[in-house]
């Protein structure tokens, strides 16, 4: 019996058109989340490639998928985002799931370990005991 992760909400085409025009062509991304100085915004030109990202709100939340969660910013700091704080988050996310859920990591020990070892028969000298010479 599985978990169904929530659906992910899309920009629709209309709110995308708006997000580039409330844009100006410039990169929206700003602050520490994009990888930039609180207040500092991206402003690279999304001539190359845009990318419309899902914040404040992530994009499994419902009603995600207005303007007002729409940022149109560069590949760049899109991928920066995701790298450093999405992944991040939704890893967190399915470790406490799992925990929640009773599921365990596999054990890191994969092996019972070493048997004992066979008694030595031979030894590469002569044993002798204290006191013989």
């Amino acid at each position: 019996m599985g978990v169904t992760p929530m659906p992910r909400g899309e920009f629709s085409k209309p709110v995308r058109r708006d997000a580039l025009r409330r844009s100006g062509g410039l990169c929206e991304a700003s602050g520490p989340v994009y990888g930039l100085e609180p207040g500092q915004r991206c402003n690279a030109p999304l001539s190359h490639g845009v990318e419309f990202d899902h914040y404040p709100v992530p994009a499994t939340e419902r009603d995600s998928d207005g303007l007002g969660n729409c940022v149109a910013c560069c590949k760049t700091c899109h991928g920066h985002k995701t790298r450093t704080f999405d992944i991040p988050i939704q890893a967190k996310t399915k470790r406490v799931s799992d925990k929640h859920l009773g599921i365990r990591p596999p054990s890191r020990l994969r092996s019972a370990g070493f048997r004992p070892a066979e008694p030595q028969h031979s030894a590469t000298r002569e044993i002798r005991r204290k006191g013989e010479v």
